[in-house]
C-alpha cells in the first residue's frame, strides 16, 4: 500500500475567505511513491469528489511573478477536478522547465535574479506550459485547466468555479507560504492588484504570456477601468514584508521598473522607498493612465524623499506596499488540513 500526502485549503476556509477548494502537493511526495503528476492528479480526484484545483509544486526551483520578481518555488503541474474525474483532454497540465541560456538573459533582463541572487544559481525555472506540454490543445488554450466547473488557470494562480462564477487568485508569494506553513493575507485583491495583474515582463512561456507584453506596457490596456477588473476578487497572498523582501533583491542588483521589470504599483511603490531608478519614459501612456487611477502618479514617484534602507522597507511594508481591501492574516496552519491518500 502506497500514500500521497497533500495540503487541502478546503472551500470557506479563512472565515468563508476561500470559494473554492485548493490542493497543493509538494512534488517530493509526488517522487516517492513512483507516480506521475498526471496519476497522482488522478488519485487525489478519485478520492475527492468535490471540485477542486491541483497544484504540484516544486520547492526546490524558481518561478517569476507577472511583474518579473524571481520566487522559490515552482509549479511543475496542476489540474482541475471535478465529480471525482481529470477531464481527458483539458484537466491537466505539466510544465517542462525553462532551459538556462546567455541568449535568455539577454532578451529577458529581469532573469539576472536567476545569476545573481546566490539563492536562485543552478536552480531550475519553471513559468507556464510550452507548446509541447499542451499539445494537442490548440495554441490559443493558453495556461488554463478545466473539467466541469472548475478553471484553473495561468499556471495555478488564478482558480474559477465557471458554475458558481466564483474566483479566487492565489499569488506566487501566497502558494509559497501555504506549501512553508507560514502566514497568508487573505481579503479582497483591490483595485492595485487589479491594476498590477496587467504590469507583466516579456517572457518565453510566461506564467500568463508568452512573449506579448514587455516591461512599461499594460497587458490590461483598460485605462480607468483596469482598476475593477480582478479588485473583487479574493486573493491568498504572502505577507507585504514577503513581497517586499523578494522585490528588493530584484531592485537591490540593478534591475530598473519600467526597463526591466514590469511597473506594477507594489514594485513602483517600492523602488520609490529606497530611492531606487524608475525607467518613466519607458512606461506607456497607457500603463500611466492604469497606475494613476490607483494612486500611483509620476509626479509623485519623482517627488524628492529620503531613501529607507532594505530592513526600514520591510518592517513598514504594510504601509508601502498598496493593495488588498479588508485584509486578514491566518497562520497557514489554521486554514489548511494535511490529508493523506493511500492507493
Amino acid at each position: 500500500m502506497n500514500k500521497l500526502k497533500y495540503k487541502l485549503v478546503p472551500k470557506g476556509a479563512a472565515e468563508g475567505r476561500v470559494p473554492i477548494n485548493l490542493i497543493f502537493v509538494d512534488k517530493k511526495d509526488v517522487d516517492a511513491t513512483g507516480l506521475t503528476y498526471r496519476e497522482a492528479c488522478e488519485v487525489i480526484a478519485k478520492n475527492f469528489k468535490e471540485p477542486g484545483a491541483i497544484d504540484i509544486i516544486d520547492m526546490d526551483s524558481i518561478t517569476v511573478t507577472s511583474d518579473g520578481i524571481v520566487v522559490d518555488f515552482g509549479i511543475v503541474a496542476f489540474a482541475s477536478i471535478d465529480y471525482g474525474m481529470i477531464n481527458r483532454d483539458f484537466g491537466f497540465l505539466g510544465v517542462t522547465p525553462q532551459p538556462y541560456s546567455q541568449e535568455l538573459l539577454e532578451e529577458e533582463p529581469h532573469m539576472k535574479q536567476w545569476v545573481d541572487i546566490n539563492d536562485y544559481k543552478g536552480k531550475q525555472l519553471y513559468r507556464g506550459p510550452n507548446y509541447e506540454d499542451r499539445w494537442p490543445r490548440v495554441p490559443h488554450n493558453e495556461t488554463q485547466t478545466i473539467t466541469g466547473r472548475i478553471a484553473n488557470n495561468n499556471t495555478g494562480s488564478e482558480v474559477m468555479d465557471v458554475v458558481e462564477m466564483t474566483e479566487v487568485l492565489i499569488p506566487a508569494f501566497g502558494a509559497l507560504e501555504i506549501m512553508k506553513g507560514g502566514e497568508v493575507l487573505i481579503g479582497l485583491s483591490g483595485p492595485e492588484v487589479s491594476v498590477g495583474i496587467g504590469m507583466v515582463v516579456f517572457e518565453t512561456y510566461g506564467r500568463i504570456f508568452n512573449r506579448s507584453y514587455g516591461a512599461g506596457k499594460t497587458a490590461h490596456s483598460s485605462g480607468i477601468y483596469a482598476k475593477t477588473v480582478k479588485s473583487d476578487y479574493p486573493a491568498i497572498a504572502g505577507r507585504k514584508s514577503t513581497l517586499a523582501e523578494y522585490t528588493l533583491r530584484a531592485l537591490e542588483i540593478g534591475l530598473v521598473p519600467g526597463h526591466d521589470l514590469g511597473c506594477s504599483p507594489a514594485v513602483l511603490s517600492i523602488a520609490k522607498a529606497i530611492g531606487s531608478p524608475i525607467a518613466f519614459d519607458e512606461i506607456e501612456e497607457r500603463a500611466w493612465i492604469e497606475l494613476e487611477s490607483v494612486g500611483i502618479k509620476r509626479g509623485w514617484l519623482e517627488e524628492p524623499s529620503k531613501p529607507l534602507t532594505h530592513e526600514e522597507v520591510v518592517a513598514q511594508a504594510d504601509k508601502i506596499v498598496p493593495g488588498m481591501s479588508d485584509g486578514k492574516l491566518f497562520k497557514v496552519a489554521d486554514i489548511t488540513k494535511d490529508c493523506y491518500i493511500e492507493f
